[in-house]
């Protein structure tokens, strides 16, 4: 039986995760794996730079790229069995409606899941994502969490614990050589605020001092990511270097895929994005900021316990004396855990259950909140001059456009 695997993304690190999964799902060659990838129009699709650096060392060559009137078409034509829908949540489900209705009585089995670390689990990520029949995670936390926060909406996915797969354990440690640069892997989300993000920049330039720092962005002026950063690191620093005592050339700015920076001799620095477990995967120094604290806000409190939580400060100390030392246990309770997969065994007994025609219908789950619901659905099925005159019309039509839940 050959199972047919579709994967429809909205974004850079969305199609990143979806590649990827993709491919670990089997041997690329494996005749009974027939995986494809699109990528639905949003606000916030990738650029071709992004589409580029997402697909970087997948099998996934060029997704094609569709307004969401038209994946109906490419849903009716490719018959999938499996739709994995790596999407914001508002776009998921949109997509997954989408889908459900253009398969016809024997849908596809619905998948997602989150492109990195994913705690907490909230009640608005599993809400927006209450119709999946698997919810795909990174680690044994992860599995209690998002089995308890689905139940709170009264329904049951399938939680498979997967390894998140642009993670790559070496024998060989990466991090044997001393430390010689510095890479800051930066977030759009964290920290929110100008002001802590002005002044993370001054105490990087000022670790630049001793050791080569380079900044790691997501993304280039104009580029659009899966979260909105109102303060770019680059923008920041070219308007206030000069009043902070530094250097233009202090720091580098740097975009692309990670992997690219992740050498021996390297230390990897963030608040708290995924590519630490990237860094720890090969065994290089990383250091967790806690230089504005350890926070759910800050999304950093799944590292406590690490033994990588430390200040800009005192990491430069922590590198001459050869780099932090993580805690064993919490790497394998958290995302560099040896298991092994079950999303492909998951995978399969979804398709089959397809063959049977004995999934649950989506229509038993309503949208999750109508009016964000409706306006994402009207913003992706609309030209964007319909969907600005029905934006700005009659006050009726605008209560559509004010949240609440359904």
């Amino acid at each position: 039986m050959t199972i047919r695997v579709l994967a429809v993304a909205d974004s850079d690190s969305y199609l990143k995760w979806a590649c990827a999964t993709l491919d670990r799902l089997g041997p690329v060659d494996d005749p009974d794996l027939d995986r494809s990838a699109v990528l639905v129009k949003t606000p916030i699709a990738p650029t071709t730079g992004q589409i580029a650096a997402a697909v970087a060392g997948s099998s996934v060559v060029r997704p094609a790229v569709l307004p969401v009137s038209e994946l109906a078409a490419k849903v009716r034509s490719t018959t999938p069995d499996i739709v994995v829908i790596a999407a914001t949540g508002p776009v998921a489900e949109v997509v997954a409606r989408a889908v459900v209705a253009a398969a016809g009585e024997r849908r596809p089995a619905l998948v997602t899941g989150l492109p990195g670390m994913a705690l907490p689990a909230t009640p608005e990520g599993t809400g927006w994502r209450r119709w999946c029949d698997a919810f795909v995670v990174h680690s044994r936390r992860e599995v209690t969490a998002y089995r308890e926060a689905f139940a709170t909406h009264g329904v049951a996915p399938a939680i498979p614990l997967a390894h998140l797969p642009f993670l790559e354990r070496t024998a060989t440690s990466l991090g044997a050589e001393p430390v010689k640069r510095v890479v800051f892997a930066a977030q759009a989300k964290v920290p929110d605020n100008r002001p802590d993000r002005v002044e993370l920049l001054d105490r990087l330039a000022r670790l630049a001092e001793e050791v080569e720092v380079i900044v790691k962005l997501r993304a280039r002026k104009g580029e659009r990511q899966t979260h909105n950063e109102a303060f770019p690191y680059d923008e920041l620093w070219d308007a206030e270097h000069e009043r902070l005592g530094h250097r233009s050339d202090a720091l580098r700015f740097v975009d692309g895929p990670m992997a690219e920076w992740l050498q021996a001799g390297t230390a990897l620095m963030t608040v708290s994005s995924t590519a630490a477990m990237e860094s720890l995967a090969l065994g290089l120094s990383t250091v967790i900021l806690d230089d504005f604290g350890v926070t759910t806000e800050l999304l950093n409190e799944p590292f406590a316990g690490s033994g990588c939580v430390m200040s800009v400060a005192d990491a430069a100390a922590a590198f001459r004396a050869g780099g932090p030392a993580p805690d064993p246990e919490w790497l394998d309770d958290n995302y560099l855990h040896t298991t092994e997969s079950e999303l492909p065994a998951t995978v399969r007994e979804l398709a089959e259950r397809r063959a049977a025609g004995t999934l649950t219908p989506l229509t038993e789950v309503k949208p999750w909140l109508r009016s964000r619901y409706l306006r994402m659905a009207a913003q992706m099925y609309l030209p964007k001059p319909a969907y600005d005159a029905i934006r700005l019309s009659t006050r009726p039509v605008r209560l559509l456009f004010q949240d609440r839940k359904a």
